[in-house]
């Protein structure tokens, strides 16, 4: 059992070796942490599924616990480098470290419980260990955001709440395993998932609750983005996917999810269009990719494969954006397209990755978030929905034009200075994600495998 806690035990002690006053050493106990983490993680994939105590670890599991560890450790590494260029910090270095290492905690403690109950206290608390690495740099906008975001997210989730609450109702029990056993009907069922989708949703910035999203990536510092993107949001994505599981024969359940998921990659795909800010740009895209997600889950089947193909091909590719956002920001100073020129020439190991993974997140082949749409595109047209296919089709489109020109107005536009690139950090860890980005798309049969039992296949 113990070695299915590893990576919760290790973030864990991550975050309370990084309070011991008198030691510097905050950033090194972090990066051991994340690298333990992420070991264990994939040693998971390689054992059985456990059930017992207060852990339940599936194929579904296995993918979140890798994911968020890997981005986790990426997202530590950066900030070694990232943090000094933060003028006036809300808190000292250390306290960042033990935010992140317990914000790492709080979702790897989500993803690996077997009650319902507990994974909704582990959302709840991802809110309390992320609001203030919201507000780091300490500035009026920020800290407004960190507090749109504490009230938005936090109404959602009382929903969720309540929704939980419904689940008992239906089942007098919310233990994972007696849930997939008993498999319970009725109203309370139905409104539990209901409720649901519509408070993990706010947390994982599905319409209407979505408002919070933009603001906190347009303010928060590049590394917080990256993880809160990369992992937080498909972090409420797994709880959804959890109910679905539990009730796979609730038609209205499916019908309203695959509502709000293309409402969101509907509303996405147009404010992109009209985005000036690459970081809100980036955290729209983001948005779009949750919508994708929530529609195949909604759909299930091969589409809720293909939904987690997309999750984990986003989680590393967005989280390198996000990167990338934070070499473009400390060195032009803005966070406005406009004032971003010549990347190819002044910064071209970020301005060819920027391009790259611009690709990437707006489902080019042959990345992974492109094989994961086709899944989702190809299952509403075996279903018997061409117009929903050809809707999501269009909005896609409409996404991919959107960032893809203004990325590339970024890199090719004539270079207005010298040369003033990252340093090898900066620039080596978003690389590195690009090509776990990549590399999903080979990891789609065992993705496939993983999900098989999940998502009844």
């Amino acid at each position: 059992m113990l070695v299915y806690g590893i990576p919760m035990i290790a973030s864990l002690g991550g975050a309370l070796l990084s309070l011991i006053p008198g030691l510097s050493f905050e950033e090194a106990v972090s990066a051991l942490a994340a690298t333990a983490a992420s070991a264990a993680s994939v040693a998971l994939l390689f054992l059985p599924d456990f059930s017992g105590g207060f852990l339940y670890v599936d194929g579904l599991s296995k993918i979140l616990l890798l994911s968020i560890s890997l981005v986790y450790l990426a997202t530590v590494l950066y900030s070694i480098t990232f943090l000094k260029y933060i003028a006036n910090p809300l808190f000292r270095k250390r306290t960042f470290y033990f935010l992140l290492d317990a914000f790492a905690f709080t979702m790897l403690f989500t993803v690996s419980v077997a009650n319902l109950g507990l994974a909704w206290v582990g959302i709840e608390a991802t809110t309390v260990t992320s609001a203030l690495l919201v507000a780091t740099e300490n500035d009026e906008t920020a800290i407004e955001a960190s507090w749109r975001y504490v009230i938005i997210v936090s109404a959602g989730l009382v929903v969720s709440l309540i929704a939980t609450i419904f689940l008992y109702r239906a089942a007098d029990t919310l233990d994972l395993p007696a849930l997939l056993r008993s498999r319970p009907t009725g109203l309370a069922l139905r409104l539990g998932l209901f409720l649901g989708i519509v408070g993990y949703g706010t947390k994982a910035g599905v319409f209407p609750m979505n408002t919070w999203l933009p603001d906190v990536h347009g303010k928060a510092p590049s590394p917080v983005s990256a993880i809160f993107s990369g992992v937080l949001l498909p972090v409420a994505m797994y709880a959804i996917a959890r109910l679905f599981q539990i009730a796979p024969s609730s038609g209205s359940g499916r019908i309203f999810g695959l509502t709000l998921g293309f409402l969101s990659l509907g509303t996405a795909a147009f404010l992109m269009a009209a985005q000036r800010d690459y970081k809100r740009l980036f955290a729209y895209s983001t948005i779009e990719n949750m919508g994708m997600i929530l529609i195949g889950l909604s759909v299930g089947g091969v589409a809720a494969v293909g939904a987690m193909v997309i999750l984990v091909a986003h989680a590393f590719a967005k989280s390198a954006m996000f990167f990338l956002s934070g070499n473009l920001l400390s060195r032009y100073g803005s966070t406005e397209i406009g004032a971003v020129r010549g990347l190819r020439s002044r910064m071209p190991r970020t301005g060819y990755s920027l391009l790259f993974g611009s690709l990437a997140i707006t489902g080019a082949p042959p990345f992974g978030i492109f094989v994961g749409e086709i899944m989702i595109v190809g299952a509403l047209f075996a279903g018997g929905y061409p117009l929903l296919a050809i809707g999501a089709l269009l909005l896609l489109a409409l996404a991919f034009l959107a960032v893809n020109y203004r990325v590339v107005r970024m890199v090719f536009s004539p270079a207005e200075g010298g040369l003033v690139e990252r340093g090898q950090v900066g620039t080596l860890v978003p690389i590195a994600c690009l090509v776990l980005s990549a590399l999903a798309v080979l990891a789609v049969p065992e993705i496939a495998h993983l999900v098989r039992g999940v998502f009844g296949l």
